[in-house]
């Protein structure tokens, strides 16, 4: 419930007269949860949005004539977006509110989507794509900074959950695209459909969700974290972009390329690929208990012990057995490894590695590494698949950056790391 404290602290003015200050609004559990379910239903659409264009792509590519090449920029190029606007968002929430920075972000994101369904040509429509991004990392940043303040008990579960919401806009978006898509026989009616939803879900948080939630420290003010770095360039901040540049090659460079690899060089048919990926997929709705194995072990194990397990999957894919059995049940682990473990593990640590100041900063750094990397994924592993193979490709790729990942995650110092305390305890040693 949300409860407000009408009790007044009395003063005494420079003119004699009494004044009054109110204490602020309190937050309670159950509506601090309704509130961040809100945001997360806004940040669920651009899932929607991300996945229903590629489904649309043969149709857009046919209408303006766009080659392979082209059309797989205009997929994929809002991660570029993402990437070089991510540090810039968690300074911004230095100074802007962060309801504020997600609203800007959903309306930028859901405008962006609409314009590209009046694009002229491939220029202006790769311009809308990346905005798009631009729009996401805003949103993106602020709904990480908010999950890792409002819920610092269970800080791993509450990046998990960002994490399903975009599982669950991912799993929804193309069957509600596909249908719009044939009611009005025009892929433009699912993008406009999305769109509108978008600034619909801008003004329902702008309206419900109240500033007392997003901005506080935490919902309970007798925790906070004390400790973690106050730069960039310190020790445990800079090896975690180093693994999270590297986790976006291995993510990304998987999703962009696995499909191609079970149907070209394994002989699966387009419907047994996207069984296998979209298995993958589904993993991330075990988002909410990776980040609760997150936060129960320290960063440096649990992510020494997630890169590894990455590493494992990374060679029962590309050197196993190619029956669809195998693929689908290891692409499925793959996903619950990538998706529901390191990538929740990582921005929670990022977080964790800075002090309390410095949070929204530490989430602007994790996009910026994560998606700038997944920008070209896709084009570094079919560049060495054009070398070695697909084989060894997948092993290189995908289950040797994974062992590098495991190495680094060794370097981390957990005593460097930030920890929840009580407010009354001495904070000297932040």
């Amino acid at each position: 419930m949300i409860r407000q404290d009408r009790t007044h602290i009395a003063s005494q003015s420079p003119n004699g007269h009494n004044t009054a200050s109110r204490v602020p609004w309190v937050i309670g559990p159950r509506a601090a949860v309704f509130m961040f379910l809100l945001i997360l239903v806004a940040y669920s659409v651009n899932a929607m949005d991300r996945m229903v264009f590629p489904v649309l792509l043969p149709e857009v590519r046919a209408e303006y004539g766009f080659g392979l090449p082209e059309a797989g920029l205009q997929s994929t190029l809002f991660a570029l977006g993402m990437g070089l606007t991510g540090i810039p968002a968690g300074i911004a929430l230095r100074r802007w509110s962060r309801k504020n920075v997600i609203i800007l972000g959903t309306i930028v994101f859901s405008v962006a989507t609409i314009l590209t369904v009046v694009s002229f040509g491939f220029w202006d429509m790769l311009l809308w794509r990346i905005l798009s991004g631009v729009g996401e990392a805003l949103q993106l940043v602020a709904i990480l900074t908010i999950a890792s303040h409002a819920f610092p008990k269970r800080r791993g579960v509450a990046i998990g959950s960002v994490n399903m919401a975009f599982a669950t806009g991912s799993l929804i978006g193309p069957n509600i695209g596909v249908f719009l898509h044939q009611v009005f026989d025009t892929w433009r009616a699912p993008m406009i459909a999305f769109g509108v939803i978008g600034i619909v879900a801008a003004l329902l948080v702008l309206v419900t969700v109240r500033t007392a939630f997003t901005e506080q420290r935490s919902v309970s003010e007798s925790l906070h974290h004390v400790g973690g770095a106050s730069k960039f360039l310190s020790h445990n901040p800079m090896m975690l972009a180093a693994i999270t540049v590297l986790f976006g090659l291995i993510d990304f460079g998987y999703i962009g390329m696995y499909a191609s690899f079970t149907i070209e060089h394994l002989g699966f048919t387009s419907t047994d690929a996207a069984l296998a990926v979209g298995l993958s997929g589904l993993a991330a709705f075990a988002s909410p208990l990776g980040g609760w194995i997150v936060d129960k072990l320290t960063p440096r194990l649990a992510l020494f012990s997630l890169s590894v397990a990455q590493a494992v999957c990374g060679v029962a894919l590309f050197v196993g057995p190619s029956e669809i059995t195998w693929q689908a049940t290891w692409s499925f682990l793959f996903g619950l490894v990538a998706s529901s473990g390191i990538y929740v593990g990582l921005a929670a640590a990022l977080v964790k590695s800075m002090d309390e100041a410095h949070s929204s900063r530490a989430s602007g750094l994790f996009t910026s590494c994560l998606y700038t990397a997944a920008g070209f994924a896709g084009l570094l592993f079919s560049l060495i698949v054009g070398v070695v193979g697909w084989n060894a490709g997948g092993l290189i790729q995908i289950a040797g950056l994974s062992i590098v990942s495991a190495a680094l995650a060794l370097m981390l110092r957990d005593a460097d790391f930030s920890r929840l305390t009580p407010a009354n305890e001495t904070r000297s040693d932040t």
